[in-house]
């Protein structure tokens, strides 16, 4: 009986101890597996918002005026800025012997008055692009085209989008706002006539003319932009 006693004793023991041993051998993974918890949230660092790539920018809100290429036509790159920002009308040919080179572009600034909330009215600059080689525009910038001078030939159109199948611009017509600009004693183009186009004429001689009409132009703009392109910069 004793020898029993002592064998149980010592089996018991043994558990005991094994158990003692197990109990820690767990708590301390417990404890390291605790402390590893804390360390991933309070020195991991931050996740980043999602942003765009550097490259990726947004897109230009500045409008398109598209003017005829031909020399012929009384509004060129090289007079836009007098007839469009200066509000004054000035020949190719005088800006020519002035020596003034011919832009591949020119970025208008016009100037406004803003009516504010409050009824106050603030002077503004907006700035306008215009163009006279429409087909290097990339597709997503032909949204941004709100005027175009119709010089009067339909081959002006050529390569343009919305073209009808028998190249006519008629669909053109109802997606930009169109001006043609004439001499007041000139004949009207058969095309202009028939085109839904607004009709600006100057005077060959009264300079102090120039100013109402070529702010009827930024009206007419306005009130198309407005309407159908609320979503630029005017």
């Amino acid at each position: 009986m004793r020898v029993l006693a002592g064998k149980t004793a010592y089996f018991t023991s043994h558990c005991v101890s094994s158990v003692v041993k197990f109990d820690t051998f767990c708590s301390t993974w417990l404890i390291m597996g605790y402390r590893f918890f804390l360390s991933l949230v309070y020195f991991s660092p931050p996740v980043s918002q999602a942003r765009p790539p550097p490259n990726q920018k947004k897109g230009s809100r500045t409008p398109i005026v598209i003017i005829p290429a031909a020399t012929t036509s009384l509004i060129t790159m090289l007079n836009a800025k007098d007839l469009l920002q200066d509000l004054k009308f000035v020949t190719p040919e005088e800006k020519k012997k002035q020596g003034i080179q011919r832009d591949n572009e020119v970025l208008l600034q016009r100037r406004k008055d803003q009516i504010q909330p409050g009824g106050a009215t603030l002077s503004v600059t907006v700035p306008y692009r215009v163009i006279d080689q429409p087909l290097k525009l990339a597709p997503q910038d032909w949204d941004r085209v709100v005027a175009v001078f119709v010089q009067g030939p339909a081959w002006q159109f050529k390569g343009w989008p919305w073209l009808l199948p028998d190249g006519s611009p008629v669909d053109i017509f109802a997606k930009i706002r169109a001006f043609h600009l004439k001499y007041d004693e000139q004949k009207m183009d058969p095309n202009v006539q028939k085109w839904d186009v607004t009709v600006l004429e100057l005077s060959h001689h009264k300079r102090h003319l120039d100013r109402p009409m070529f702010l009827k132009f930024w009206e007419t703009l306005d009130r198309y932009m407005v309407k159908h392109k609320s979503h630029l910069r005017f």
